[in-house]
């Protein structure tokens, strides 16, 4: 059984500038870039990125599904439409974390299915589920 680990973030309230568009193809020169969404899919070796640098910096979805049965989904949104204490309750290392940036908080959401073989996931299906979560 191959690898498959699937990435993809979409820029939702801005465009990435050129310069941003470049400094993310230094990350990986096979990903697609486009001004508001990159995405790469891996079958052998890893990302050389930090996802949650990533949403601080240029995003405000990110996707993330792995056919060992890890999926994580982050949202960044503005710290004022939440109730950081209800968060914080809720939040936990295993299932829930969230992370300052700025202004915004992130909410990263990991599950993972035990024992994994998620031999479903293909290219063309896991293109379309970060836009089907983000509204």
């Amino acid at each position: 059984m191959s690898e498959y680990q699937y990435y993809e973030f979409q820029a939702l309230d801005r465009r990435l500038t050129p310069e941003e568009m470049a400094e993310l193809r230094q990350i990986s020169t096979r990903a697609q870039i486009t001004p508001t969404r990159f995405q790469n899919v891996y079958n052998y070796g890893d990302f050389r990125g930090n996802p949650v640098e990533l949403m601080k910096g240029y995003f405000d979805a990110f996707l993330y599904l792995a056919n060992w049965g890890t999926h994580q989904l982050m949202l960044r949104l503005p710290a004022a439409v939440l109730d950081l204490d209800l968060v914080r309750r809720y939040a936990s290392q295993l299932t829930l974390e969230r992370h300052q940036a700025g202004k915004d908080i992130i909410l990263e959401f990991t599950a993972g299915a035990e024992g994994g073989d998620c031999e479903w996931m293909v290219d063309q299906e896991s293109a379309a589920w970060l836009a089907a979560l983000i509204p």
